[in-house]
């Protein structure tokens, strides 16, 4: 064990350290940890009731909203109730994912100080245009963050934990 560890401290990783190497390094490492989280999200959470709690709450949003636009304190005052019953159960959908994400993290929290000393204040991308904040370099974490943010955006349609809500007229 002690001879594997040693081997892959020795590695020469100079070859993933510049352009373009280490632009599609990072890209790979990021979409195979935002799969990794994708894939263990949908195993362990019942996706069906998920998708009937997420669509009771924007119903029961939208007919807080009509309620308040017609000023009816009988009809707002259980449009609040149902509301709040929801938030509850959205609560409870919401702690299953967080203990998830929880132990998703952990590896990460190995990992960023190895892709920090790895790359330190060396570019690994560059953008096509000057960006405001950013500029035309993109350091480690700028191209981690936003290879994260699209490949976990696409990661959960594909994946299903994201859907559209079809909007409904609300009671009268």
């Amino acid at each position: 064990m002690i001879d594997i560890l040693s081997s892959l401290a020795s590695l020469d990783l100079s070859f993933f350290q510049q352009p373009p190497n280490a632009t599609f390094f990072i890209l790979l490492l990021t979409m195979a940890l935002n799969l990794i989280t994708g894939l263990v999200s949908r195993m362990t959470m019942d996706l069906d009731e998920y998708r009937r709690i997420m669509e009771q709450s924007r119903y029961a949003q939208q007919e807080l909203m009509a309620a308040m636009r017609t000023d009816n304190q009988r009809r707002i005052s259980r449009a609040q109730k149902r509301q709040q019953e929801v938030s509850k159960e959205q609560m409870q959908m919401s702690s299953g994912r967080m203990k998830t994400m929880m132990l998703i993290t952990l590896p990460m929290l190995l990992l960023w100080p190895v892709l920090g000393n790895l790359y330190g204040n060396t570019p690994v991308a560059f953008m096509p245009f000057d960006a405001p904040w950013i500029g035309t370099k993109l350091y480690m974490v700028n191209w981690y963050v936003l290879t994260s943010i699209t490949s976990n955006i696409i990661f959960q349609r594909v994946l299903g934990i994201t859907f559209e809500i079809d909007p409904r007229e609300p009671e009268k």
